[in-house]
Order: C-alpha cells, then sequence, then structure tokens
C-alpha cells in the first residue's frame, strides 16, 4: 500500500512541476496550469487524510481548492480567508462528531511558559495526530498494543518514556509528510523498524534493546519529504 502511495505520490509532484514549468512558459495560455498542478497535490492529501479518517487534513485541501477556484463554484464574494477558517471549523467539527475514542490530556508548562500536553490512556491503544504547528506530548501508557503517529506539515514531538509494552509486543505505525517528528523511547524498547522514505530524512540517535526476552514492537515508518529523528534513552 505505502509503494503504491509513494508512487502515486511521485508521479503527482513530477506533473506538479511540469505544470509549474508549462506555466511560465505560457504555452497553454488559456489552461490555469499551476492551478491543476496545486489541485492534483491537494487531491493526494484529501484522499490520504480521508483514509486516516483526518477530518481536519480532509478539509484542508478542500478550503485550498475552495480558495483558488472560488470565482468558478460562485464563492467570489467570499474572501479567501473566510472559506480557509470555514474548512478548518468544519473539519474540527467533523472530528468532534465521529471521534473513534477519547483520551485522556494534562496540560503542564515549563519555566518558559510553554505548553505541553501528557497523554495517558489505559486501553492499550495509542493515537496522535498534528497537522499543523508545532506540538510535544508525553505519552504515559500502560501495556501499548498498537500506536498511530501521523504528523502532517508540523513539528511534533512525541515521549513514549513513561510507558510500557504489552508482553506480546505492540505495532507501531508512524506517517510523517512534509513536516519534522522527534520520537523518544527507552532504550530498553526492542523495535524492528520497516522504514521507507521518500525524499526525507530519517536519523536514529542511540540504539534499542537487543534482548529476545523483551516484547518486541514492529514499527512501520512512512517519511516522505520531512525529517525524523528516533531517540532511545
Amino acid at each position: 500500500m505505502n509503494n503504491k502511495k509513494n508512487i502515486l505520490g511521485g508521479l503527482v509532484l513530477i506533473v506538479f512541476a511540469v505544470c509549474l514549468i508549462l506555466d511560465k512558459m505560457n504555452q497553454f495560455p488559456d489552461l490555469p496550469l499551476l492551478k491543476i498542478g496545486v489541485l492534483l497535490l491537494l487531491v493526494v492529501v484529501f484522499f490520504d487524510a480521508l483514509r486516516k479518517l483526518e477530518f481536519v487534513g480532509v478539509m484542508f485541501p478542500v478550503g485550498v481548492a475552495g480558495w483558488m477556484f472560488q470565482d468558478e463554484i460562485g464563492l467570489g464574494a467570499v474572501p479567501g480567508y473566510i472559506i480557509l477558517i470555514a474548512a478548518f471549523i468544519i473539519g474540527i467539527g467533523l472530528s468532534m462528531i465521529f471521534s473513534r475514542k477519547k483520551y485522556n490530556f494534562v496540560e503542564k508548562r515549563d519555566d518558559m511558559g510553554t505548553c505541553s500536553y501528557t497523554y495517558s490512556d489505559d486501553e492499550g491503544y495509542v493515537c496522535i495526530d498534528n497537522n499543523f504547528g508545532s506540538k510535544t506530548e508525553y505519552v504515559s501508557s500502560k501495556n501499548i498494543k498498537k500506536a498511530d503517529v501521523d504528523n502532517g506539515m508540523g513539528n511534533l514531538t512525541v515521549y513514549f518514556n513513561g510507558s510500557t509494552i504489552d508482553a506480546d509486543g505492540a505495532e507501531f505505525d508512524i506517517d510523517n509528510g512534509l513536516g519534522t517528528l522527534s520520537l523518544y523511547f527507552p532504550k530498553e524498547f526492542r523495535m524492528k523498524f520497516n522504514t521507507e522514505n521518500g525524499l526525507g530524512k530519517v536519523t536514529t540517535h542511540g540504539q534499542c534493546s537487543e534482548d529476545p526476552e523483551a516484547p518486541l514492537i514492529k514499527v512501520k515508518l512512512d517519511n516522505g519529504l520531512g525529517t525524523v529523528d528516533i531517540y532511545f534513552e
């Protein structure tokens, strides 16, 4: 599945680059080639977010497309920023309506007043999403069986230091698009990575456990154009 997604994403990027060049060359003055190229990118983002049921991510390309083609769809009188804000609010509303489960977050502030959150889950499942902006989360979950970490275009830092793994092991699904993702794991974790990296960069700092008696964490890491740093402490 990831190979198909990478191939599709690569083809769309190539088409976008061609549209960008042709638009600047003014070869087809009657065609909005730049808009068409951007629209193709938005379609990929839309379906990728829809597949994961990330409704804010779904509405982001819808809002941008509405802004780009507002005259064509009869929204010429509506300011572009209003269309973007409305799409964002709709995404939040859909996320609230179709939320799959509830999580417990405890707000923390450091000496500089920076706010972060401690994540606590007693059901063995951890799900962390970040589309835009900067976020830091401290995961405190016992006997994790499955974890999903998804970072779109933002800056996400996740600490798993306060967590334990289920005795039968766990599966981690980590997806980073264009953003910067930093993951901190206890060095006692035994992890096996299956990494697919596009044009981005994945760097590992330190080493995980090699104890054959420790529960095994199978990690599927998919990085697009962003940067992923993995730390074992």
